[in-house]
């Protein structure tokens, strides 16, 4: 009897530890039947205009797929947490994601300040990572195995506008407006380094505080400088704030801003059409949000989230979406963390979705779109304008 009873112990013993490792080897995130993945964004706080919209615009990607049978039998299930644009609440957010929610992976970040310290927790713990919207190059800079972003990063716009600028004769003295803040001085190393590589001639930086109310003082500065255009890195407040003085004290060359604002956004703050006659921007996408190429994301956005306002935010998680749901097709029912992460790094040339860019991963470089476009005001409308002077 004892014999028998310490073999039944054993056994269980045994079938305790095949438990276990058989737990311990299956993937944090993954079932049968779903797929969880973290989502972070500025819910609410300052910086919540990339919040819900930017969300939306990936999670209606991961809707449609889910509408339609998910991926190799799984559907996507989200956990998102709000950062409200704070680095201590995002990393919070993080690490309740990874350890108390065990989720597959991440896909998240509205603001690169706030993201930056989640990067060395994602590669500790090598969980892989979309970026959702924060542009600072240095979250996805080598050397990084597990994050990913597949829309322009911060420091392309400069390039975009100098090479945009370089196309018109016209157009050779340029002076830089803008805030001096984290998100903003990711900016001025190849904004500077692309002016002066066109030729063009760089009159210095004048700063703008970002909670500026008036722009006085920064306006008559550039004046007295007398450039041919404004390059202005600033956020919508403080740029809707530069524009709407430029235009009363008769500031009248071409402007260009970056991607940390929208046109149509800029229009409804400022209220009047006028001081936007000579603005441009950097856009991410591929035509404007009334134009065939956007018809199909403007239509799943309507489906799925049919009280969402249709804006340029709605779209900047749009092509990480797309890419996650790509790998996780690649690779296959028989998932995991490292074939994820092999998975994204073989995508080329991907469409982008509603970005003005194909997305192309390697093992080493993880920035997946390069380019975009310039959009401007004429005759009181948003074009897309391409990528020279028209």
């Amino acid at each position: 009897m004892k014999s028998s009873l310490k073999l039944t112990a054993a056994a269980a013993v045994a079938a305790f530890i095949a438990t276990s490792d058989i737990a311990l080897a299956e993937e944090a995130g993954l079932t049968d039947t779903t797929i969880k993945i973290g989502m972070i964004g500025s819910l609410t706080g300052p910086a919540a205009l990339w919040g819900w919209p930017t969300i939306n615009g990936a999670k209606m990607v991961y809707d449609d797929i889910n509408a339609n049978g998910g991926i190799n039998g799984r559907k996507i299930e989200l956990v998102i947490e709000d950062s409200q644009c704070q680095a201590p609440l995002a990393l919070a957010a993080a690490k309740k994601l990874i350890s108390r929610d065990e989720v597959f992976m991440l896909h998240g970040g509205s603001c690169s300040g706030a993201i930056l310290p989640v990067r060395d927790l994602v590669l500790k713990e090598k969980v892989p990572m979309m970026v959702l919207v924060a542009t600072a190059d240095e979250i996805v800079a080598q050397p990084n195995g597990y994050i990913y972003r597949a829309f322009l990063p911060g420091s392309y716009d400069g390039e975009i506008i100098a090479n945009f600028i370089a196309t018109s004769p016209q157009l050779k003295k340029v002076v830089v407006v803008g805030n001096t803040d984290a998100v903003a001085n990711v900016r001025y190393p190849k904004l500077e380094e692309s002016i002066k590589a066109n030729n063009l001639e760089y009159l210095g930086l004048e700063p703008l505080e970002v909670e500026a109310t008036d722009a006085t003082a920064q306006v008559l500065k550039v004046k007295s400088l007398n450039p041919d255009a404004v390059v202005l890195v600033a956020r919508p407040e403080a740029s809707a704030v530069f524009l709407k003085d430029a235009a009363k004290l008769g500031l009248d060359v071409p402007v260009f801003g970056s991607t940390l604002v929208d046109l149509q956004d800029l229009l409804e703050r400022i209220g009047d059409p006028k001081p936007m006659a000579n603005m441009n921007v950097v856009s991410f996408y591929k035509s404007t949000l009334t134009e065939a190429p956007m018809a199909r994301w403007v239509d799943m956005l309507k489906k799925y989230y049919p009280d969402d306002k249709v804006q340029a935010a709605a779209f900047y998680g749009t092509s990480g979406a797309l890419a996650v749901v790509e790998a996780l097709k690649r690779a296959g029912p028989d998932l995991s963390r490292e074939k994820m992460v092999q998975a994204l790094s073989e995508i080329k040339d991907m469409d982008g979705g509603p970005m003005a860019c194909s997305v192309t991963f390697a093992a080493d470089d993880h920035e997946g779109c390069k380019t975009g476009s310039i959009w401007g005001m004429r005759d009181g409308n948003i074009t897309a304008l391409g990528d020279s002077w028209k």
